[in-house]
């Protein structure tokens, strides 16, 4: 099917399927984070081959008018659940994991938190065995090897994600350069996903060779995206392994805005990212609250704020950026700058001169890309 023949929603759906697959060849084509080969089937479904076993990945694109993710979603018809089943049972007998990628956030306080990884499953068992017609133990046997995995970016900024990915194990490009590899890349596991589909019964013949036609088998070998398929585009990649990408491909991944990807980029410890993403949240409703009791009308004293905020921000980035763990340095550098001077960078009260929201400010900053933590 040509691209034409798409509607615009189903072939953005496609792209963000290719841009969600490539953190995971970029870790096959430098032979990071266990990946061995990637195996996109089309749409919604990606099969990882690891050193010790395969890793199925249901990934779930939504609209944002539909609201943050919850257990019942996953279980309705065509819902991710459902389709990991399917997966559980084609692959018996192999070692493997099953994987949610779902975009956007989850719901908090929701039973869907249970599937993060280290979570107890126990109370899901009888919701799932009744929603999907198992016994008990059919339900904990499945349930086990299900992980959530939270970095999936929106699709709004995914691409630019991995543009900051690439050039991380690229960081001699220029950004049109970075641009041109990234496409490259984007191209190849679009042709792999475009490739003849292997059916239904996909999973047991990428795990079972033996249940494999000619046929099929040369469907598999088009679809499989490795370190040699992808020598020739991923050559100008550092092989060294980067934190970054580890948090993107590692099974139950943690949400990964573009904050957080800026903040391990920079050596961020994963207290201090958690820090920056509360008081991130602190400061979006303290922003929230302004505008509706129309305290901050004045787009002048905002912008008055965040140009004071910036300044200090790129006098951090010009001390730190290129220490050894610069977030951590430039965290403490705008504490304390917060902490004395409150008063004078927040001359109009719009924060209470408080210095824990004029960081949650700077973290808003940092998240729509005005300034970075350090690093390449």
């Amino acid at each position: 099917m040509s691209d034409g023949d798409w509607g615009s929603d189903t072939f953005a759906r496609f792209r963000y399927q290719a841009e969600v697959t490539l953190p995971y060849c970029v870790s096959a084509a430098l032979s990071e984070n266990d990946i061995v080969a990637v195996v996109p089937e089309h749409k919604e479904d990606i099969a990882l081959e690891t050193g010790t076993g395969w890793r199925f990945l249901q990934v779930k694109s939504r609209n944002p008018e539909r609201g943050l993710w919850q257990l019942s979603d996953l279980l309705v018809k065509g819902g991710a659940l459902r389709s990991l089943y399917r997966t559980y049972l084609l692959t018996t007998g192999q070692e493997r994991s099953l994987e949610l990628v779902l975009e956007g956030a989850v719901k908090p306080k929701d039973r869907i938190e249970m599937l993060r990884r280290g979570e107890d499953r126990s109370e899901l068992v009888p919701t799932v065995a009744e929603k999907l017609g198992l016994c008990t133990a059919s339900a904990e046997g499945f349930l086990s090897i299900v992980t959530l995995n939270e970095a999936a970016t929106h699709r709004n900024d995914i691409h630019a994600s991995n543009a900051r990915l690439l050039h991380q194990h690229a960081p001699s490009l220029t950004q049109p350069e970075v641009e041109t590899l990234h496409n490259a890349l984007l191209a190849e596991i679009e042709k792999a996903m475009r490739s003849d589909r292997m059916g239904a019964l996909w999973p047991r013949s990428v795990v079972h060779p033996q249940t494999r036609s000619t046929v099929m088998d040369e469907r598999r070998l088009a679809k499989t995206l490795h370190a040699e398929r992808l020598a020739g585009i991923a050559e100008v990649l550092s092989a060294a392994g980067r934190p970054l990408l580890k948090r993107l491909v590692e099974r139950g991944s943690r949400p990964a805005s573009p904050l957080t990807q800026k903040l391990v980029v920079g050596g961020a410890t994963e207290e201090l990212i958690e820090q920056a993403r509360n008081l991130k949240a602190n400061a979006d409703h303290h922003r929230f609250v302004r505008a509706s009791q129309n305290l901050a009308s004045d787009e002048a004293l905002t912008t008055d704020l965040h140009e004071r905020i910036r300044t200090y921000a790129y006098t951090a980035v010009a001390m730190h950026g290129t220490s050894d763990q610069p977030a951590i340095k430039m965290w403490a550098y705008l504490l304390d700058t917060f902490g004395n001077h409150a008063k004078s960078i927040d001359r109009n009260n719009l924060v209470r001169r408080d210095p824990m929201l004029l960081m949650g400010e700077g973290c808003i900053l940092s998240h729509q890309c005005e300034f970075t933590w350090g690093g390449s």
